[in-house]
């Protein structure tokens, strides 16, 4: 058995070897015919020459970007990452219970034994779900992975086609049931094989987040679905992991695109505002589509905020209709933010001297200094009249802090789902080779000493998604905001 093992890896490292000293002997090639093109080119001035030129540059630039970082460079990144979280990742809990050295310690091999950025990805992925943390992550310029063109959700354990390609629609039906993947029943299969991979502080966004990476695999790879239509045909079908590949030029079914802010007028007295992302890149649009309604708003009689969907992204998104909502000159966070704090002889002394142990645990916080929301909105603008938010799955981040800052302020009723549970800020260290690093270098604690992010922020009133009501395309947690917000109307 060892005799074999042994020959098998001579076998792999010559193969490997081979491999690599033809693509090196293709790209010298290349290079050549590339320098002799652009001879040609300079002499000729030919357009035909100058698009072959283009398109070795394009092809040996590909092969360029898979190069996988070398030994050193995994290692250093491995151990940067252990140094960062060590003295930055704001929930020193966490670490202990993932016990960061240790893991390091398993960790470090694996750096030697992946072969390609894939495995060196998921590897490093895999790391960081250890320590049960949303805004603390890997992300790189270009993944080197891939995924069919179809979108999934889920309500509740029911994981749905939100969208897909068109060619592939007639098969797959929008709001088809995903029943197994490669013939593994699917929720055996997010287990299995997906949630290693996936930082998350609660277990529901844990699964939700699971759901929408489950069809991530190796570039050009076959994934086979078994799914149920919304008609009740089971479906068998295979797909291909080229998406991005493809330069995400597929056309979708659902061609219907998302306001970063859409506000109506229901019922001719009701406000409803959704706002869908607080990315950095929409935020003019959301300031000037909100000041050019405000006279609307304030002319109702009650207001329902969604956000529903809502990743985050910067906090400037939600200003507007946070500082319209909020009564008085002035408002603020009810709890604190706090970051650590280390003092390295406060930390040699904490061995023996119980008033510094947290200093040697690595467990001690500074609170930081934050100061309130000046709020200048004149009171002829202001949104008074009684407010139902919208919450729940894929609700994060600085979506969160908006919706955090509103519940504390005791401004309206929450109606929905739990949120992700990734309030904080993250902190960004760059890797070799296109790689990087979040993590959580600030963190919310609430005035009763709890934290947002070990259950999410809960509803006032729990109101479920459900398969059923999706097929029936009835919004119940929309009717349940707009009954509630009626009845504080007529109190009013």
């Amino acid at each position: 058995g060892c005799g074999k093992q042994i020959l098998g890896l001579r076998v792999q490292v010559e193969d490997f070897q081979f491999l690599s000293g033809s693509i090196g002997t293709l790209l010298g090639g290349l290079r050549h015919l590339q320098f002799t093109m652009y001879k040609l080119f300079i002499m000729k001035k030919s357009a035909f020459i100058l698009f072959l030129l283009f398109c070795i540059s394009a092809f040996t630039s590909a092969f360029a970007q898979k190069k996988l970082p070398s030994l050193e460079e995994r290692i250093y990144s491995l151990s940067t990452i252990w140094k960062e979280m060590q003295y930055n990742f704001a929930f020193p809990e966490k670490l202990q219970k993932a016990n960061l050295d240790s893991l390091y310690r398993v960790y470090l091999p694996l750096m030697e034994t992946v072969k390609d950025n894939y495995e060196y990805h998921r590897t490093l992925s895999a790391f960081m779900a250890c320590f049960d943390e949303a805004h603390t992550r890997i992300y790189v310029d270009k993944r080197p992975d891939d995924m069919p063109a179809v979108v999934l959700t889920n309500y509740g354990k029911h994981i749905v086609v939100k969208n897909i390609a068109a060619n592939m629609s007639s098969q797959v039906p929008l709001g088809s049931e995903i029943l197994a993947v490669d013939d593994v029943p699917v929720l055996e299969y997010l287990k299995d094989s997906i949630y290693r991979y996936i930082s998350a502080s609660t277990s529901h966004w844990k699964f939700d987040k699971s759901v929408t990476e489950m069809l991530y695999g190796r570039v050009l790879s076959k994934v086979k679905l078994s799914v149920r239509t919304p008609a009740g045909k089971n479906e068998s079908v295979v797909m291909c992991r080229n998406y991005y590949t493809n330069g995400a030029k597929e056309v979708m079914e659902d061609t219907v695109t998302v306001s970063p802010l859409e506000i109506r007028i229901l019922d001719g007295e009701i406000a409803y505002i959704h706002l869908s992302t607080c990315a950095g890149n929409r935020l003019q649009e959301i300031q000037n589509t909100f000041y050019a309604h405000l006279p609307e708003l304030v002319a109702c009689k009650g207001i329902v905020v969604d956000i529903r969907g809502n990743r985050g992204g910067t906090d400037q998104a939600w200003y507007p209709i946070a500082y319209s909502l909020m009564p008085g000159k002035e408002f603020s966070d009810k709890g604190s933010w706090q970051c650590r704090k280390y003092i390295a002889t406060y930390r040699m002394y904490g061995e023996w001297d119980k008033r510094l142990k947290e200093y040697y645990e690595g467990t001690a916080m500074q609170i930081l200094q934050t100061s309130s929301y000046k709020n200048g909105v004149p009171d002829s603008l202001r949104l008074l009249q009684p407010v139902v938010f919208i919450s729940g799955a894929y609700v994060g981040s600085a979506a969160e802090d908006f919706l955090l800052l509103m519940k504390e302020n005791r401004r309206g009723v929450v109606v929905g789902e739990p949120s992700v549970g990734c309030v904080g800020e993250p902190m960004f260290v760059d890797l070799p080779g296109g790689y990087g690093v979040m993590l959580s270098a600030k963190k919310y604690v609430c005035k009763d000493g709890t934290q947002p992010n070990d259950m999410g922020i809960l509803p006032d009133i729990s109101v479920k998604r459900t398969y059923e009501a999706f097929l029936e395309k009835v919004d119940t947690q929309l009717e349940v905001a707009l009954k509630i917000l009626k009845k504080k109307m007529r109190n009013s």
